[in-house]
């Protein structure tokens, strides 16, 4: 009898991933400038909004991707489901998400320097820039 139930059991959970299709759902370019020239090889750090705003982007540590920018001063992330947006076929039926996600750059104290905040959505091929700036705090003009 437990045979039968362990068979039946893994015969569900095949039949549930079978359902759901996990893949690359949207992708961001997130072009890194600083004085309006790009920057090669700096570590970009990715973070969804999980309802606290950019209060996670204070820590790099909280941050689910970090993409070094290419020659060209850009990092490109995939969005996939389901870590970062939900899976946009169940079952055949078609499913749109939208979230929003924070890109951040840090400086050599792991104080955050840049952010950019973008909505993205199932299907998306957005491009963002990011600027840094390291003007300390306090020395504004």
């Amino acid at each position: 009898m437990k045979k039968i139930q362990l068979f039946l059991a893994a015969v569900v959970a095949v039949m549930m991933t079978s359902c759901v299709n996990f893949k690359t759902e949207a992708t961001v370019d997130v072009e890194v400038l600083k004085a309006g020239k790009p920057v090669a090889d700096i570590e970009v750090y990715k973070f969804k909004d999980n309802g606290l705003g950019e209060g996670t982007t204070l820590y790099k540590s909280n941050a689910s991707a970090h993409v070094k920018t290419n020659g060209a001063g850009v990092a490109h992330f995939d969005l996939k489901s389901p870590d970062d947006l939900d899976p946009s076929n169940v079952a055949g039926v078609e499913l749109s998400d939208a979230s929003t996600f924070f890109f951040c750059t840090y400086n050599a104290e792991n104080t955050r320097n840049s952010l950019v905040s973008v909505k993205v959505k199932t299907g998306d091929k957005q491009k963002v820039q990011l600027i840094i700036d390291d003007q300390p705090r306090g020395e504004e003009d």
